[in-house]
């Protein structure tokens, strides 16, 4: 009888325990889909401001020294925000293959994400500084912040989700 009871309210415990966790496991598998989506709409913003500056380095979009300068401070303002905050262990595209881009390298060579990331502000700095200064200038810029930009995807973003 005592086995029994022992066993009844072990099952009791644990079925305590998992509705005490329930809302913390809720709560964490729902800060990692807000920080995937806050990081997706990071880069979808980034791209936005790029965009223009990659048309108009290339020659597809006229060159146009004021929006030049306006979307470059914009991109440089942008990117001076701590991703790090966005990407939060758990959300790898290990965990959330259809959701996530993200590769374990970031979490497995944090120093390496962070010196990437890093080439990133300095070349949006560059960009910002050289925008305004004609086509060719701009062009010059946003070859090199194009560089920083596939050096990250190269080892920290899969192609596909």
């Amino acid at each position: 009888m005592k086995h029994s009871n022992l066993f009844k309210h072990l099952g009791t415990g644990a079925f305590c325990v998992a509705l005490l966790l329930a809302p913390t496991l809720a709560m964490a598998q729902d800060q990692g889909s807000k920080a995937m989506s806050a990081r997706q709409g990071f880069m979808q913003v980034v791209v936005w401001e790029a965009g223009p500056l990659f048309g108009m380095a290339k020659g597809d979009v006229p060159y146009d020294a004021e929006v030049a300068a306006a979307n470059a401070a914009n991109l440089n303002a942008l990117v001076q925000y701590g991703v790090d905050r966005l990407f939060i262990p758990g959300t790898s595209k290990s965990e959330h293959p259809s959701d996530s881009r993200a590769l374990m390298s970031i979490w497995n060579q944090p120093a390496e994400f962070a010196a990437a990331y890093g080439d990133m502000q300095a070349a949006t700095a560059a960009l910002a500084a050289e925008a305004g200064n004609g086509q060719e200038a701009l062009a010059a810029a946003v070859g090199n912040l194009g560089k920083s930009c596939g050096n990250c995807h190269e080892d920290f973003r899969a192609e596909e989700y």
